[in-house]
């Protein structure tokens, strides 16, 4: 019999190390059982192990103790004795269900429930909470992890009471030693070797801890009585009790553990439903109510002593609430509360944690409801310890107002403006020196004060500071809540003056004016003269008249002077500045920085050159850059021309209107397009004629920035556009137009060909002529582009058109009839 029970655990764990490679790769290792989770067995599992208790003739109890041995935790061998005598729950896949997320490990619902909420039809829906948020004790049962799990790791309670299937650890150490896991009987018995069964039903672990130690030292551990041996009683497999829970969001008969208490139950269950109550909760036991359970004692103080443990077949009922009220505003913690009998407003006030800092205390808005209408109610504060809530009562708690009864402020030329106490008998004076006195720009014949009338229209009162500091009475004013005292500056009172330098000077701009502002004074503070300003300037000041005369045009009078460089530090030659001068410094006459060009291909000596006058021009270039190379081909020969910002600017409108113009943006209307945006100019030029005539019209004026370019030799025609096949075609003498788009297939159905075009390597283009009948091509000549482009797309005339065009015709008709007879 030993070896078919050595032979079935050999098996079971073999079986769960094929398990463990099915449903959980990091269950077990070898054949360790520690980590085994019978919850993901499968149904197909649990049967094969039946079969391979059945074929060796044992029970699943018989093996315990070996299975134990391996590591396995009782909790998880009570789970695979529980599964092997029940049939299995399949879900749509096959396997065992998975607890619900909101029941702890270890605590399972009993399956005879009829609960709805229990259904598998809710399973894919989200997660909704399932008591509102506003009700006060709702967070113990919003969670979405598990809470108040009983701690089945913690040490055992000396006061526990033993009962059946509880399985304790006895262990006798030292001379004599014995150890084994002993499980309580149905009547209440343990059973030790060589002593007998022992009572142990209905006592607490301390109490059978003595009573095992007296049996077993007058028995066969006499040692145990002189203290030659030690004994050592613990709990090591705790039974489980059955818990009816009613009133609650899961209701129900649940298997808990005998360590669980009345909030553990609660939790698992759902807690209070909509209409549940959280302060009479009843525990009854043997038919009679045990204890009433008050969840707020534990939310407002921690107080728990209402979560006593629980007992089998205790029942937890959860009736509907009598008075719940709604409390609202400004309170730190607003919400639904449920109210006792014996409790008032200021015990509501207490569950919300308060008013907050912006609260208005002196008063509560009551609105309440009889069994027709509603009404609202006024709650002073005197009356929050007395007043006894209703059911449906709700109760507003508002804002302080944004307002004071004591301020006064106080704004202008003083050393600290702003608001002040208003004490009693406060005037003007009182005020001033609490602001620490007057700044020394304050303007003191007069000042003002903006007052509230009774009608809450504003009013001006104006008083002489001097006068009011001086204690009279007329001038010194008592203040009222809310007045505003403003006391000017006498810089606020005057005009704010520039003078303007522009021209050759560093630091052009406006600059402010100031008393015996000198012409010298305002060049050094614009940083002195640039290196093109000349000694003349020029300073246009503003004409003072008190009228105008029809032949009078002038619009500033013009003063002109000279200011050496030099003789900045001469005191005397200067000229004082009033406000509003506009001061112009000169550019010395002719001063102008080099400017340069870029030479770039097929020249002996390419680079940067520096224009030595304003009439330099290609040929000059040319001669100072050594002439062209042997390859260059003088044919292709342009200048990049880089447009001024003012180009570009025309440029982007001309671009604006082409744009607007064009209706159907095709390739051709944004090439256009892209050439007039394009930052430079391509100039063409004829180097065979400005090489034969130096300073001849073809010979081109050289600017700032013109860059030269003398291309290579290339003995290639580029064909491009609406033909068969875009590409570079040798250049031949005898070769015309027509040969190369030959050689490149041919045209295309889209082709337009009497719009053919070539543009050559130095930038100039050609297009086919016309004359009657007769079509003239451009010529081709080495480098250049032959371009074919796309005929527009031509839309197909729509029914509604046709029909008008029909109209039109047959109203002609028409008419040449009538007028016909």
């Amino acid at each position: 019999m030993n070896f078919k029970i050595k032979w079935l655990v050999l098996s079971l764990s073999l079986f769960l190390l094929t398990t463990k490679s099915i449903h959980a790769q990091d269950l077990l290792k070898g054949k360790d059982l520690s980590t085994v989770k019978v919850d993901l067995l499968s149904d197909a599992d649990i049967s094969k192990l039946k079969t391979q208790l059945t074929s060796a003739g044992v029970t699943i109890d018989q093996v315990e103790q070996q299975a134990l041995a391996k590591g396995m935790s009782p909790a998880e061998y009570a789970k695979l004795k529980q599964r092997l005598a029940e049939p299995a729950t399949k879900n749509n896949a096959g396997k065992l269900k998975a607890p619900e997320k909101t029941k702890p490990t270890g605590a399972e619902k009993i399956d005879n429930s009829t609960d709805s909420l229990d259904t598998e039809k809710y399973k894919e829906k989200p997660l909704k909470p399932l008591i509102d948020p506003l009700i006060f004790g709702s967070e113990l049962y919003t969670s979405v992890s598990p809470s108040f799990e009983p701690n089945l790791n913690m040490a055992t309670p000396s006061n526990y009471i033993l009962g059946p299937d509880d399985q304790i650890q006895v262990s006798v150490y030292g001379v004599q030693e014995y150890n084994g896991d002993l499980l309580v009987s149905a009547e209440g018995n343990i059973n030790i070797p060589n002593v007998g069964q022992i009572k142990v039903g209905g006592l607490s672990i301390e109490a059978a801890t003595q009573k095992i130690k007296t049996i077993m030292g007058n028995g066969a551990y006499a040692y145990l009585k002189s203290g030659g041996s030690k004994l050592s009683v613990s709990l090591s497999k705790i039974r489980s009790i059955k818990v009816t829970i009613i009133g609650a969001n899961r209701p129900g008969t649940y298997r808990l553990s005998s360590l669980s208490s009345v909030f553990n139950a609660l939790y698992l269950s759902g807690g209070p439903t909509a209409f549940g109550s959280f302060r009479e909760i009843e525990l009854v036991r043997n038919s009679k109510v045990e204890r009433k359970v008050d969840l707020y004692r534990m939310l407002m103080n921690g107080d728990q002593t209402d979560n006593i443990g629980l007992k089998d077949n205790d029942v937890i009922r959860i009736p509907s609430y009598k008075v719940r009220v709604e409390l609202q505003g400004q309170v730190k913690r607003p919400g639904i509360f449920e109210v006792l009998p014996n409790e008032t407003f200021s015990n509501i006030i207490a569950f919300a944690s308060g008013f907050t800092d912006t609260a208005y205390r002196a008063s509560i808005k009551v609105f309440q409801q009889n069994e027709r209408e509603r009404l609202v109610h006024d709650l002073t504060a005197v009356d929050f310890n007395n007043y006894k809530p209703q059911t449906g009562d709700v109760f507003v708690a508002s804002k302080i107002l944004n307002r004071y009864i004591n301020r006064v402020t106080l704004t202008g030329a003083v050393q600290r403006p702003d608001f002040y106490e208003l004490t009693p008998n406060l005037r003007v004076a009182d005020l001033i020196r609490r602001a620490d006195g007057l700044k020394p720009d304050a303007y003191t014949d007069r000042a003002s004060i903006i007052r509230y009338q009774e009608d809450l229209t504003r009013s001006l009162f104006s008083f002489d500071v001097k006068k009011a500091l001086n204690g009279d009475d007329v001038h010194n004013l008592l203040l009222q809540k809310e007045d505003e005292i403003l006391i000017s500056s006498v810089q606020d009172l005057k005009d704010s003056f520039k003078v303007t330098i522009q021209g050759e000077i560093r630091m052009p701009g406006q600059y402010e004016y100031v008393s015996k502002l000198s012409l010298k004074d305002l060049i050094i503070q614009a940083g002195g003269f640039t290196d093109a300003a000349y000694q003349s300037v020029e300073i246009a000041r503003l004409l003072r008249r008190d009228s105008l005369a029809m032949n009078d045009q002038r619009t500033s009078v013009l003063i002109k002077t000279k200011v050496n460089k030099g003789g900045m530090a001469d005191f005397n030659d200067n000229i004082a500045l009033q406000p509003f001068d506009v001061i112009t410094v000169r550019k010395i006459a002719g001063y102008k920085l080099p400017q340069s060009v870029l030479v770039n291909g097929i020249v002996q000596y390419p680079g940067p050159y520096a224009l030595s006058s304003s009439n330099d021009r290609v040929s000059d270039l040319l001669n100072r850059a050594g002439g062209v190379a042997p390859d260059a081909y003088i044919a292709g020969a342009y200048i990049k021309r880089y447009k001024t910002d003012l180009e570009k600017e025309k440029a982007k409108e001309t671009s604006k209107k082409l744009l607007k113009t064009l209706k159907d943006k095709d390739s051709t209307g944004l090439a256009v397009n892209e050439e007039i945006t394009r930052e430079f100019d391509k100039i063409p030029l004829d180097l065979v004629s400005i090489l034969k005539s130096p300073g001849s019209t073809e010979d081109v004026l050289l600017i700032d920035k013109d860059e030269l370019t003398i291309p290579k030799y290339d003995a290639q025609v580029k064909v491009s556009g609406e033909l068969l096949l875009s590409t570079q075609i040798p250049y031949q003498t005898n070769y015309r137009l027509r040969d190369y788009i030959s050689a490149a297939g041919g045209f295309t159905i889209n082709a337009y060909r009497s719009k053919v075009y070539v543009v050559y390597a130095n930038g100039k283009a050609a297009s086919t002529s016309h004359f009657l009948f007769i079509k003239s091509f451009p010529r081709i000549e080495p480098g250049c582009e032959l371009i074919i482009p796309k005929k527009r797309e031509k839309k197909a005339t729509s029914m509604a058109e046709i029909a008008g065009f029909a109209t039109v015709v047959l109203s002609l008709v028409s008419t040449y009839v009538l007028l016909k007879k």
